[in-house]
């Protein structure tokens, strides 16, 4: 008899490919060197690449299967937002690119690191998830999340008011208003996959 599917560890794996994701891009951003950076975006490109096969092999697992551990939209709609995490890295990193970016604001590096504290906390909810009805950290996680999120709108503010009060011209400004908004749309997809673990909760319980 075939093993059963579990949707629990894919969910799961998927949040590993965002902490990869966030990892890889933090390693770049840490030692910053515009050479390397279309190397970097095949690198990051693969584990986009990895993490849509995931949720793809989710949905496929969906449509044959009748039944689900929990309601088949809430499977559908946490493998997509797991993977909008893991695409806007990518996406963030080929704005590097495509602004032609020579030299990192030195904010860059601590949003970096803090992408990563959040995608690792979304994966320690999605390890807990197959658990959540006899869970007693689950809501902890959960609100770990929120926080980092916190953190994260926090030093936004604070870098773009450094920016419209810096020396820079109009472009410089617009460019990394872009660029800044992108960290800020990853954390914010973290925020929002834990909102959808949480909401998954209440309906499944």
């Amino acid at each position: 008899m075939a093993q059963k599917y579990n949707y629990f560890d894919a969910l799961a794996q998927m949040a590993d490919f965002a902490c990869q994701a966030a990892v890889y891009f933090f390693d770049f951003v840490k030692d910053f060197d515009p050479a390397l950076l279309a190397q970097h975006i095949d690198g990051m490109h693969k584990i986009e690449h990895a993490a849509d096969d995931k949720r793809f092999e989710i949905m496929a697992k969906l449509a044959r299967e009748f039944l689900s551990p929990i309601e088949r939209a809430d499977i559908i709609d946490l493998a997509g937002k797991l993977d909008d995490i893991t695409d806007s890295i990518d996406d963030t990193m080929q704005h590097l690119f495509i602004y032609n970016v020579k030299t990192l604001l030195p904010e860059c590096q601590e949003y970096a690191a803090l992408l990563v504290k959040c995608c690792n906390a979304v994966h320690e909810i999605a390890k807990e998830f197959g658990n959540f009805h006899k869970s007693t950290t689950i809501h902890d996680k959960i609100t770990a999340v929120n926080l980092l999120e916190t953190e994260g709108d926090v030093l936004y503010t604070n870098i773009m008011r450094n920016l419209h009060v810096s020396k820079m011209n109009d472009k410089e400004v617009f460019v990394w208003t872009r660029l800044i908004t992108s960290f800020e749309e990853c954390c914010d997809y973290c925020e929002e996959t834990a909102e959808l673990f949480e909401s998954a909760i209440m309906k499944n319980s």
